[in-house]
């Protein structure tokens, strides 16, 4: 199933993750150079003012301190001391050399203020810069960043252009997958440990983008109203009545009944088929003769649902191309007699670029609430899903995938695009 988009989309992803491994890893040398910047503002000492700071201390030396502090000027001292005695009484007050002791005080706390400002060289936080700076360009050399350029994408993005529409793909939708991707993955900072990884989550994120309408689940919204009319169209060979053969089980599974409306009073052995799914699986078939009014069936199943107390009305229908405009006709007057609560269009996968104009066409005309695609297990492509979720916004509630009853999968966006993005 979608074997050849998977190798398109794997084919992308290898290619561009080859060219990014063969990059040289980026330096970063700006967030390096940040551990030196962790000291605060006021802590910070710019190398001029740090220099200043030890010319003063160096200065200072000159005024000589340290020979005022020399002890043996000590013992010189009484020989001064002794002139006095020798001399007049007048000059008794020379005894004010007493101050010689004061200028040694005074010269002592010089050493010990010119120790803080000494301090203020704080030569270990210097020394930290040059560590931490080697430390960076080591780091740098073996950083294993590197940043997605638009001159490497560009090349790979028209290739991955041609692959989608090769796939299937429409051409707007395509044309919406490559920009998104674009923007995606032209300057990513993509680590080169992860690189496929990386890149795979940016295309997996970008398909998941393509279905905004969300689906619902059939057997919670027949609860809501009883019976519960389910209107079903779409083209010839869609496979409708296996189809909803199959919806008919589900709902039994889930606690609901139902009734099957062979409406398809067009196509030759469609009421016979009816009843054979009928009698497999205990559903009661109403039917008419062959070129019946398909409204009047529809309302004689609708009637006998309400009789019987029946959860919900299953209408199949003839298939008919988008443009036959008699058979659109005919399926407007069910529209309008029948009034079904849902409308869903059956269509098979493998119908290519020819699915999303009669998804489309069909809605113009009538209005749709869903889309079952079939026949997926015969799809090798996988494009249409993607094309049919993009331009028509219109739920997708369930894939077949086989003739047998539970060959049937309540759609989930997510599994799918996991299946089509895995390596």
């Amino acid at each position: 199933m979608f074997g050849l988009l998977k190798d398109k989309l794997k084919s992308f992803i290898g290619g561009l993750t080859k060219k990014e491994e063969e990059k040289p890893a980026e330096p970063q040398p700006a967030k390096e150079e940040k551990p030196v910047s962790v000291m605060p503002k006021e802590e910070a000492v710019d190398d001029a003012i740090v220099r200043e700071a030890v010319a003063e201390i160096r200065e200072e030396p000159k005024y000589e301190p340290q020979k005022a502090v020399e002890a043996p000027e000590k013992e010189e001292a009484p020989k001064e001391t002794e002139r006095p005695k020798e001399a007049s009484a007048h000059h008794l007050p020379a005894v004010h050399h007493e101050p010689l002791p004061k200028r040694e005080q005074a010269h002592v706390p010089a050493p010990e203020k010119a120790a803080p400002a000494f301090e203020l060289k704080e030569e270990p936080k210097r020394e930290i810069a040059p560590k931490l700076g080697l430390f960076s360009r080591v780091k740098s050399i073996f950083s294993s960043n590197v940043t997605i350029s638009g001159n490497e994408v560009e090349p790979m993005l028209d290739e991955l252009r041609v692959s989608l529409l090769e796939s299937d793909v429409s051409f707007d939708t395509a044309e919406f997958l490559v920009d998104d991707l674009r923007k995606r993955l032209v300057g990513k900072h993509v680590s080169k440990n992860a690189l496929s990884e990386s890149i795979q989550a940016e295309v997996k994120a970008s398909l998941l983008d393509l279905f905004s309408a969300k689906p619902y689940d059939l057997a919670e919204k027949a609860k809501q109203k009883k019976p519960f009319i389910v209107l079903f169209l779409g083209p010839n060979g869609s496979g409708k009545t296996t189809t909803i053969a199959k919806i008919s089980r589900y709902l039994s599974e889930r606690g609901l009944s139902s009734v099957i409306s062979a409406s398809d009073t067009f196509r030759a052995a469609a009421i016979q088929q009816s009843e054979e799914h009928g009698a497999r699986l205990g559903v009661r078939v109403i039917k008419h003769d062959y070129g019946a009014d398909p409204s009047a069936v529809a309302f004689d199943a609708i009637a006998h649902a309400k009789a019987q107390n029946v959860d919900v009305v299953l209408i199949d229908t003839a298939g008919r191309q988008e443009t036959n405009y008699n058979l659109l006709k005919e399926m407007e007057k069910i529209n309008r007699v029948v009034k079904p609560d849902l409308k869903v269009f059956i269509g098979e996968s493998i119908a290519g670029h020819a699915l999303v104009e009669q998804v489309l066409k069909f809605k113009e005309s009538f209005g749709l609430d869903g889309v079952i695609l079939t026949k997926l297990d015969c799809d090798a492509k996988g494009g249409s899903a993607l094309s049919l979720a993009y331009e028509a916004k219109i739920p997708i509630l369930f894939l077949g995938t086989g003739q047998e009853y539970s060959d049937l999968i309540p759609f989930d966006s997510e599994d799918l695009v996991s299946r089509i993005v895995a390596a």
